[in-house]
């Protein structure tokens, strides 16, 4: 009996290790809705640090027109749709809701796919594919 105790912590242990193991960080689904959280606080700086080069003048861009937007996420959730150790395509489910003057607007973000890079190791914001 103490020995069949023994065995049966030993596998559960084992199998919580492993089923540990296999979750693994999605960094790049991460960023993206990092990028979005500063986009809705037009966080133009934090927007440039998770852009990669290229992408930083769309970056400026995009906080110059949410700042008077009173812009919020509702259910934003993330993940990663394909890529390697280099690039990355992101989805996302929810919306960004948008307040300006009286008018009220949602901005699905499902359909839409961002673009990121790897630099200096780490995920980077690059564009949209639609």
């Amino acid at each position: 009996m103490k020995i069949s105790f023994i065995w049966l912590s030993l596998v559960t242990v084992l199998m919580g290790l492993s089923l540990a193991a296999c979750q693994k960080s999605d960094s790049a689904a991460q960023t993206v809705e990092a990028y979005l959280q500063a986009s809705t606080q037009s966080d133009e700086t934090r927007m440039i640090n998770l852009s990669c080069a290229d992408w930083e003048e769309s970056a400026r861009t995009e906080a110059d027109s949410f700042r008077s937007m009173n812009a919020k996420l509702d259910g934003v959730v993330c993940q990663t749709a394909s890529g390697d150790d280099s690039t990355a395509i992101v989805t996302c489910q929810g919306k960004i809701i948008t307040a300006y003057q009286g008018d009220t607007r949602e901005w699905p973000l499902a359909g839409r796919e961002f673009k990121l890079v790897r630099q200096e190791g780490e995920w980077r914001m690059c564009g949209y594919n639609k």
